[in-house]
């Protein structure tokens, strides 16, 4: 805002408040009693009036004004909404500045990413700040798309940047602005700032994935987005300090590693809470080499029969496999294991099968771990591969995973030699 600035008090002429502006170049000057503004007087209302008459009488009498803390974009809307140029600068009733639409414009570029419209993370700082003020709990959500590298790499930075724009569109449209701020965090990132629950906030990150899986980039065909998800904060225990700012900036660096170390335990969402635990657990279990990636699980359980569906992705293409089975006991958690066999079959060279040989549950002393042994029938024989994950028991995917790990033991050597 501008704080220096030039006022009328209802006495003043018509020729004072032309002499004013062309003075000081400026085509708008709000109407002050002491330090209240009580209207404003634009180079418009003076057009055709005799140079006599008194500013009260001309001037706007209800003016739109706008707080010193309140956001940019808040001040762009309500001038927006209000068709007006300019807006004073009120605080406790008193003017302390005025800013105009040409200075919001040039801000607004600043906060504001021009390929997506979202606006950049200092925007979601101050309003995360804001609710931490106000005593709002929020979370903090870290979207970290994946291989978008592959994507500018194969298929170029135009069809990069436009699958930006898709995935900007996918993530306003899942978000409540009642409740959420989106904002482009930096490069393939992005973030939002929500005021829900921990499990609702869990909620809208697989819908967010499953929005995002929507995706395609059109040439070459075949290309899947996926993405890796952090989530940080709702679990408050104690009372924070009085410093919301660096309180934000301690959820966002959580919610960010969070994101970074789902990549690596190949889990699509993950709270910065668990990330320790399960970033120790699997340093405690065997380290294989991993090409194949999850992407998808679907379970589907009704009466005695269940059905699964498990999308495995490898450079960027997606393998569906099914199955079908009972869902009575261990039913359902075999017919997952099947189903990623099934969709790890697609890759397979001709001559070769796979399938679940047994699943086994293991406590450790810092987790629960599921063990998947796969059989693997080659040319030259059969081959026991042995996959170990940790799983939470609500995690119907851990299986899944395990399955994928160890196939992975063996297929991702085969996979470099068979896709060169």
């Amino acid at each position: 805002m501008t704080s220096d600035v030039v006022t009328l008090g209802r006495e003043s002429s018509v020729a004072a408040a032309m002499q004013a502006m062309l003075t000081h170049g400026i085509t708008g000057i709000p109407v002050v009693e002491g330090r209240r503004v009580v209207g404003i007087v634009t180079a418009r209302d003076l057009l055709g009036q005799a140079l006599y008459r008194l500013v009260g009488d001309i001037m706007t009498g209800e003016v739109a004004t706008i707080a010193p803390e309140a956001l940019i974009t808040d001040a762009y809307q309500l001038m927006e909404a209000r068709n007006v140029a300019r807006l004073p600068v009120v605080d406790d009733g008193a003017l302390v500045g005025l800013v105009s639409r040409p200075e919001i414009l040039r801000e607004l570029g600043k906060l504001t990413d021009p390929l997506t419209g979202l606006p950049w993370a200092g925007t979601l700082r101050h309003h995360a700040a804001t609710l931490l003020t106000e005593g709002m709990e929020i979370v903090v959500l870290f979207v970290d798309l994946d291989r978008f590298r592959l994507v500018n790499k194969q298929f170029g930075h135009v069809a990069g940047d436009r699958l930006i724009v898709d995935a900007a569109r996918v993530l306003s449209r899942l978000i409540d602005p009642g409740r959420d701020l989106l904002c482009r965090y930096g490069g393939d990132e992005f973030a939002v700032v929500t005021t829900r629950s921990l499990s609702e906030a869990e909620a809208l990150a697989e819908t967010m994935l499953t929005g995002l899986r929507g995706l395609r980039v059109t040439e070459p065909d075949g290309f899947v987005l996926g993405a890796s998800i952090g989530l940080a904060g709702g679990r408050r225990l104690e009372e924070r300090e009085a410093h919301p700012e660096a309180t934000v900036d301690d959820l966002i660096t959580m919610a960010s590693r969070a994101s970074t170390a789902a990549k690596t335990l190949e889990r699509s969402i993950l709270q910065a809470h668990q990330m320790e635990a399960m970033e120790a657990l699997t340093r405690a279990l065997p380290d294989e080499e991993t090409r194949l990636r999850l992407a998808g699980v679907r379970l589907t359980v009704e009466g005695e029969r269940s059905s699964a569906a498990v999308e495995l992705e490898h450079e960027g293409r997606r393998y569906t496999g099914t199955a079908e089975g009972s869902s009575i006991g261990h039913g359902p958690v075999r017919v997952l294991a099947r189903a990623a066999v099934s969709a790890v079959a697609q890759l397979l060279p001709p001559g070769w099968d796979a399938e679940v040989e047994e699943i086994a549950y293991t406590s450790f002393p810092l987790g629960d771990a599921v063990s998947v042994a796969l059989a693997l029938a080659t040319p030259a024989g059969e081959e026991l591969l042995m996959g170990t994950v940790p799983y939470a028991h609500t995690d119907a995917s851990a299986v899944v995973r395990a399955t994928l790990k160890a196939a992975n033991r063996r297929l991702g050597r085969l996979l470099v030699l068979t896709h060169a």
